[in-house]
């Protein structure tokens, strides 16, 4: 006994991203690679009294946009990788490497600043205008004045 097998109900939108696939332009070499391919003519052209921003904008009118920055990071990197060395990145905020969590024990005369980073401040709540004066025609003093956190007493 055959089996009825049920069409593809996916087959017109298969086909229809083949097609996509085909008419898509290919893409650019990244800018790294563009710099790495011209590093000897880019070292010719500084010869003769070019700039960085000068050979920034010849790469712009190709097409090929970059910061000054980033055009010179990776003239920094295609030397080195050129000359063998190893290209070493820096860290992103999330892979930076954790903080040593020990406290350094404290001598005499350290400060709380020292050992904690931080400022030594009143162990109370400090109170910012003195509640034995009144405001005047209903203006806010003090916090309340300044403070971008409103509650209900204030409205």
């Amino acid at each position: 006994m055959g089996e009825a097998v049920e069409p593809d109900p996916h087959s017109e939108l298969r086909s229809f991203l083949r097609e996509q696939i085909e008419l898509a332009p290919s893409r650019r070499p990244p800018a790294y690679e563009a710099v790495k391919a011209v590093l000897p003519e880019i070292k010719k052209l500084k010869a003769k009294g070019k700039t960085d921003d000068d050979v920034r904008e010849l790469f712009e009118r190709k097409g090929t946009k970059l910061s000054l920055g980033t055009f010179r990071q990776y003239v920094r990197n295609a030397v080195k990788e050129a000359k063998g060395e190893p290209v070493t990145r820096t860290r992103r905020k999330n892979e930076a490497k954790p903080k040593d969590k020990r406290t350094p024990a404290r001598s005499a005369g350290s400060s709380d600043t020292a050992a904690h980073g931080r400022r030594p401040g009143p162990a109370t709540k400090r109170t910012t205008a003195d509640p034995r004066v009144a405001p005047r025609d209903g203006a806010l003093m003090g916090k309340d004045a300044t403070s971008h956190r409103l509650s209900d007493d204030n409205l």
